[in-house]
């Protein structure tokens, strides 16, 4: 289990992050402050660097040993706490319990696997994966190697029990997003989820999250609930100017919500 407290997390967050925004470059912390984190489990001491069938396994595998229940629990008990590295496995997890064995199988370029994305040889830089994990609650969100390290982490993280006020603020997000109106787009409705503490990259984290697990309901691009969506079949709309995830760069509010998808992750919120 690893120490998700302020104080063991405060390297990780000095060696990125600034009060003006990303340290260009990075500012690694001293020896003492650099071990510290990596005995509380938040720093990492070398990059990780796997084949693309290395990093399939190793997502497969960290989404076998995980469920829907635990998930759902840590996503809800994230907008109390603010325990953001909990809220980013739901999204994770959703992904990557579809993700099918395969091998490599090159785009036109040759430069990444039409089924998954990945190159075929990734390095990894796992303190960047950490610091978005516990920034934003994950940043790449499709992204194999991410799923991988992001589910493995969740395995050991110290969970929060999910409080009366963490899921009234999930009725509410639930709420707002039924009642979005049909022009408006995933990023203009985040701006209105104001029912637990955030900023505004994290409430387009949380939408983004739930359209990969398929509550955000796109019949014309279904999120990740029933099935792997393959690489070369996540298109982007031909205006699009914000990193939203697929299929949540889709979404519109005449869409609505799935409520079988509801139900599945976050019971607690459906009916």
């Amino acid at each position: 289990m690893y120490d998700a407290s302020p104080e063991a997390l405060r390297p990780l967050f000095q060696t990125y992050w600034s009060s003006t925004g990303w340290r260009q470059p990075a500012q690694v912390p001293d020896p003492a402050s650099l071990e510290a984190a990596i005995d509380a489990g938040i720093m990492f001491r070398e990059p990780a660097t796997m084949d693309h069938d290395g990093w399939v396994g190793r997502a497969r595998a960290a989404a076998a040993r995980t469920s829907a229940t635990d998930v759902g629990a840590a996503f809800l008990s994230s907008l109390e706490s603010r325990r953001l590295d909990l809220r980013s496995a739901l999204g994770s997890y959703a992904i990557a319990r579809h993700l099918p064995a395969h091998e490599f199988t090159p785009t036109n370029d040759g430069h990444r696997c039409r089924v998954c994305g990945l190159h075929p040889t990734d390095q990894q830089d796992l303190n960047i994966l950490s610091f978005e994990r516990f920034k934003w609650g994950g940043v790449r969100r499709d992204d194999v190697a991410y799923l991988a390290f992001d589910l493995d982490q969740f395995a050991g993280a110290p969970r929060v029990p999910a409080t009366e006020a963490g899921l009234a603020a999930g009725r509410e997000i639930a709420t707002t997003l039924r009642s979005a109106a049909p022009s408006e787009t995933a990023t203009k409705v985040a701006a209105r989820l104001r029912s637990f503490a955030s900023n505004k990259a994290e409430r387009e984290t949380v939408v983004d999250i739930l359209g990969v697990c398929g509550v955000l309901r796109n019949p014309a691009h279904p999120g990740y609930r029933q099935s792997f969506v393959s690489w070369e079949d996540r298109p982007l709309p031909d205006n699009h100017h914000v990193e939203r995830a697929y299929p949540t760069c889709w979404w519109r509010g005449s869409d609505g919500i799935d409520d079988a998808a509801l139900e599945e992750f976050l019971p607690q919120l459906a009916g």
